[in-house]
C-alpha cells in the first residue's frame, strides 16, 4: 500500500512539474504549442526524425498567422518568430537587443569556440570591425587568382576523367573536395589537391567536422538544448585530433611567414596583420569604413588562439556554404535543361571575350543570370535554414502586449519564409527569374523574409567570397559540359534532408552524368 502511495505521489509530482515547466510561455501571454512529456514539442528533432530546418519550417507553416509562438525543445523554452516585420526588427531595427547567439563559448577550455559566429557583446563588435576589412571587394579580388587556380584543377580533373570514359560523378564529394582546396588555400595558406586525392588528410579532417554522423548531430542538439552545459559536460566543438590539426596548421603557417618574411594575398595574411598590428592594411584605392574610423579599439592585437578560431570558422562557414550551394545549383540545373542552357549561353557570351590570362574577376560579375540561379538556389535551399538570437533585455513587441523576456532564444525559420506560398508563388518551383529585378525574389511580404546569409549587422561576413567561389565552380563546369541526373527518380521529386545536421544537408548522394558540350 505504501509503495502504491509513493508511486502515485511521484506521478503527481512529475505531472505537476511538467505542467509548471510547460506553462512558461502561456503564463507570459504567448501562444504555445501542446508539449508532451519529456520531448516537449521537439520529439522529431530530438529523435532525429527531422532536420532542424524542416522542424522549424513546419512550425512556421502551421502558425504563420501568429507573430511569435512558444515552443519547448524537451524542457527548454524557445520562441519561433513567424512575422517578417518582427524579423526585421530583431535582425536590423532593434539589433542592439538581439545581437548575440545562444552558443557555447569557453575560450579557456575550448579556445576554438571563440570565433566570430559564437561570441557576443562588445567582444563581437570589436572583432567584427577588425575582420570586416578582410572581406572588402578589393581584398576578395586580390584572392581571386588563388580561387581561379583551384578552378583550373577542377577543369583539368573533369577533362581527364571524361577522356578516360568516366561520365558519372558523385558530386557531393567532388564539390566538397573542390571547396576544401579553395578554403584551405585561402584560410590556411596551404595548397593541397583533394580534387585528385580523395583521401587527402585535409579531406579526412573535414569529413570529421561536416559529415552527418550521430556525434555531430548530438553536438548540435546539446548546443540547442543546453548551451551552458556544453562545456560543463567537457564537450568540445571538435574532436581532439581535428582541433590539434587545426592548431598545428595555423601555428606552423604563421611561424613560417613571420620567420621567412613571406606574404600572400589570402585570409591568413590578413589575420597575421591583425595579430601583429591590430588592423588590416588598406590597399591603394581602398578607403577605411566609417565603422573602422570611429572605433576606439581597432588597434588591439589578436592572439594566436584568436587567429586560429577565426581561421577555423572561416574554413567551416566557407566550406559548408559554398559546397552545398554548388551541389544544390548543380542538382536543379541538371533537372532543368532550359535553365542550364541559359546559363551556358551567358557563360559563352562572357567568356569569349577573355584574353590570354583567362577569365577575370570582373568578367564573373557580368554573369547576371548565373547570379540569379545562385540566389534562387539559396532561396529554395538556405544552407543555414534557421537563424538564432538571444534577447539581452526584456523587449515589448510593437503594437502588442507581448513581452519577450530577457534571455529568451529566438529562432527565425528561414526555410519556412523561403518556401511560403504566400510570399513566393509556387515556392518549390526553381525559377531564377524571380531575382532578375529584385534582390529578394519579389517576395510578397513586408519585412525581412529572404535571409540566406542572415541580415543586419550580424549577417554573414563572407557572403561575397562564398558567391564568388560558387560562380567559379558553376561557370567552369557549364563552359565545357552538360549535366543530367543519373537517378531519374530524382527528376521530379523533392530532396530530403539529413536529420543529424544543423545546416541543410541532403540525405542522398548525388550521382550525375556529365558529357562534353
Amino acid at each position: 500500500m505504501a509503495f502504491v502511495l509513493i508511486l502515485l505521489l511521484a506521478i503527481a509530482v512529475v505531472y505537476l512539474l511538467n505542467q509548471y515547466l510547460f506553462s512558461y510561455w502561456s503564463k507570459r501571454g504567448i501562444k504555445q504549442l501542446e508539449p508532451s512529456f519529456f520531448y516537449g514539442d521537439g520529439g522529431d528533432l530530438i529523435k532525429f526524425k527531422k532536420s532542424m530546418g524542416e522542424f522549424f519550417k513546419d512550425i512556421y507553416s502551421k502558425h504563420k498567422n501568429e507573430r511569435i509562438v512558444g515552443v519547448y525543445i524537451s524542457y527548454k523554452p524557445v520562441l519561433v518568430v513567424t512575422d517578417p516585420k518582427l524579423v526585421q526588427d530583431i535582425l536590423i531595427r532593434d539589433f542592439t537587443t538581439f545581437h548575440d547567439r545562444p552558443m557555447p563559448v569557453d575560450e579557456n577550455k575550448d579556445p576554438i569556440s571563440g570565433h566570430l559566429f559564437n561570441i557576443g557583446g562588445q567582444k563581437w563588435r570589436d572583432l567584427r570591425v577588425k575582420l570586416s576589412p578582410t572581406f572588402t571587394s578589393g581584398k576578395i579580388k586580390a584572392m581571386y587568382p588563388i580561387i581561379k587556380n583551384v578552378g583550373k584543377v577542377l577543369e583539368d580533373y573533369l577533362d581527364e576523367q571524361v577522356n578516360k570514359g568516366v561520365n558519372v560523378f558523385e558530386f557531393r564529394d567532388l564539390m566538397a573536395r573542390f571547396n576544401i582546396n579553395i578554403i584551405s588555400s585561402v584560410a590556411f595558406g596551404i595548397d593541397n589537391d583533394c580534387i585528385n586525392e580523395p583521401k587527402h588528410f585535409f579531406r579526412q579532417m573535414s569529413a570529421k567536422i561536416f559529415d552527418p554522423n550521430l556525434m555531430n548531430g548530438l553536438r548540435a542538439l546539446i548546443t540547442l538544448l543546453a548551451p551552458t552545459l556544453f562545456h560543463k559536460l567537457n564537450m568540445r566543438i571538435l574532436d581532439r585530433d581535428v582541433e590539434d590539426f587545426i592548431f598545428s596548421v595555423v601555428k606552423q603557417t604563421v611561424e613560417y611567414r613571420e620567420q621567412k618574411n613571406f606574404s600572400r594575398n589570402d585570409f591568413m595574411q590578413l589575420l597575421i596583420q591583425l595579430k601583429n598590428q591590430g588592423y588590416v592594411s588598406v590597399d591603394k584605392g581602398e578607403k577605411d569604413s566609417e565603422e573602422m574610423k570611429n572605433h576606439s579599439d581597432t588597434k588591439s592585437k589578436l592572439t594566436l588562439n584568436e587567429i586560429i578560431a577565426q581561421a577555423f570558422v572561416f574554413f567551416v562557414a566557407g566550406f559548408e556554404t559554398s559546397s552545398s550551394t554548388l551541389l544544390y545549383c548543380l542538382f536543379e540545373l541538371a533537372r532543368h535543361k532550359e535553365i542550364q542552357q541559359k546559363v551556358q549561353q551567358e557563360v559563352d557570351k562572357v567568356f569569349k571575350t577573355s584574353g590570354p590570362d583567362g577569365v577575370t574577376y570582373d568578367m564573373l560579375s557580368e554573369l547576371k543570370y548565373l547570379e540569379c540561379v545562385i540566389d534562387e538556389t539559396l532561396r529554395k535551399y538556405p544552407i543555414l535554414p534557421v537563424h538564432v538570437r538571444t534577447a539581452n533585455r526584456d523587449y515589448k513587441i510593437a503594437d502588442s502586449n507581448i513581452v519577450i523576456p530577457k534571455g529568451a532564444s529566438l529562432w527565425i525559420p528561414a526555410l519556412g519564409f523561403h518556401r511560403d506560398p504566400d510570399i513566393y508563388e509556387n515556392p518549390l518551383e526553381f525559377k531564377p527569374e524571380r531575382f532578375l529585378n529584385s534582390s529578394n525574389g519579389d517576395g510578397k511580404a513586408t519585412g525581412v523574409f529572404y535571409t540566406p546569409f542572415g541580415d543586419g549587422p550580424r549577417n554573414c561576413i563572407g557572403m561575397r567570397l562564398g558567391k564568388l567561389t560558387t560562380k567559379i565552380g558553376l561557370s567552369i563546369i557549364f563552359s565545357k559540359f552538360n549535366l543530367e541526373l543519373n537517378d531519374k527518380e530524382m527528376q521530379d521529386g523533392e530532396l530530403k534532408f539529413h536529420p543529424n545536421q544543423f545546416v541543410l544537408t541532403p540525405s542522398k548522394l548525388f550521382n550525375m552524368k556529365i558529357s562534353r558540350r
